[in-house]
């Protein structure tokens, strides 16, 4: 863990970002594509704070989460574009007078909605924790990359605004807490995401059934292709990198979704002296997502933004085109510059 990390408090919330909220009467609520559990948990959390606060707020994802997270959506607000045909971003876009961004900074990551809002004139505020961005896209930015999630960053935004989180609200900013720090593993989980995660308690969350939910409600069939995924594992460049490449003909063999994928890359980094894990999944005919982790000093962020990706210094990820072996072939190039030259990606 770095000595920001470890020591890392909030810093000052900007006060216009305030001010927007606290002003704004339709404000649109959104986030990264393919949202996780700090997007998700992170947005429906500012849309019970805004709506409590008497304001008319719509939190509109472009993909559906993984449906072991849905239960964080306790009153079913967040609305899907890839779901609901009807839905139209610019539509969406003029009947709001305040956009409110979280969980990323980079507008690209806004997918089908980025056209609208980059349009659109009205104010747009932002609330992240990741190293890339467009800081300058925003009327008012609030960015800390060495908080443990954007989750705890909405949590200290209901502390300004003098408002106490409710159970259900406590318990989707405790799994976006909770899900991007890897239940409290990664070293991004410094003393400030314990601190966090006390507080929820506190407020009545209960963190073994949260967790039987996520991490233990698995099928057969994924542990299966888990397998497949460890049997197929490569250790190379002395060691210090493994990797290992999960196919559509692996994933239509065993029946799981994309979805059911989630947390493979982390069951690579059990390998003892390795610095750099990745996972290369096939998503579509010489398509690749590319899932990056550290288990070393390195930061990966330097990896997937050499392929227009982002993310952490110790989770980041990419997609890249190509056939599989010239992928492979691309990424460790990538990892033996890091790992050869230090100075090009300290965590």
């Amino acid at each position: 863990m770095s000595a920001a990390q470890f020591s890392w408090s909030p810093g000052k919330i900007p006060a216009e970002l305030i001010e927007a909220l606290s002003a704004c009467k339709n404000p649109l609520i959104l986030s990264h594509v393919y949202p996780d559990g700090d997007a998700l948990g992170s947005a429906v959390s500012m849309h019970r704070l805004l709506q409590g606060l008497g304001k008319a707020p719509r939190t509109v994802m472009t993909h559906p989460v993984p449906e072991k997270l849905n239960f964080i959506d306790h009153d079913g607000v967040a609305e899907f574009l890839t779901e609901n045909p009807h839905l139209n971003p610019e539509d969406l876009v003029a009947e709001a007078d305040l956009i409110v961004v979280v969980d990323t900074s980079a507008p690209d990551r806004l997918g089908l909605m980025e056209p609208a809002v980059s349009a659109a004139s009205i104010p747009k505020v932002c609330i992240d924790h990741h190293l890339e961005g467009a800081f300058s896209f925003f009327s008012s930015i609030w960015c800390e990359p060495d908080s443990p999630a954007t989750g705890n960053l909405i949590l200290e935004v209901f502390n300004e605004m003098g408002v106490e989180p409710d159970t259900n609200t406590a318990e989707s900013l405790f799994v976006a807490l909770a899900t991007d720090t890897g239940w409290f593993r990664h070293s991004n989980a410094g003393y400030m995401a314990y601190q966090c995660a006390a507080r929820l308690v506190k407020l009545g969350v209960e963190p073994d059934p949260v967790y039987n939910r996520i991490f233990q409600s698995f099928s057969h069939e994924r542990t299966m292709a888990l397998g497949d995924l460890l049997n197929r594992s490569t250790l190379c460049l002395e060691g210090k990198v493994l990797y290992s490449v999960f196919t559509e003909e692996i994933r239509s063999k065993r029946g799981v979704s994309m979805e059911d994928l989630d947390g493979f890359v982390d069951s690579l980094g059990q390998v003892k002296g390795t610095e750099i894990v990745f996972l290369v999944v096939e998503v579509g005919p010489m398509r690749f997502k590319v899932s990056l982790r550290s288990r070393g000093d390195v930061s990966v962020h330097a990896i997937a933004s050499r392929f227009g990706g982002g993310g952490h210094a110790k989770a980041a990820g990419c997609r890249i085109e190509g056939a599989e072996e010239e992928v492979i072939s691309k990424l460790l190039e990538a990892c033996t510059d890091l790992l050869g030259d230090p100075a090009k990606g300290r965590a």
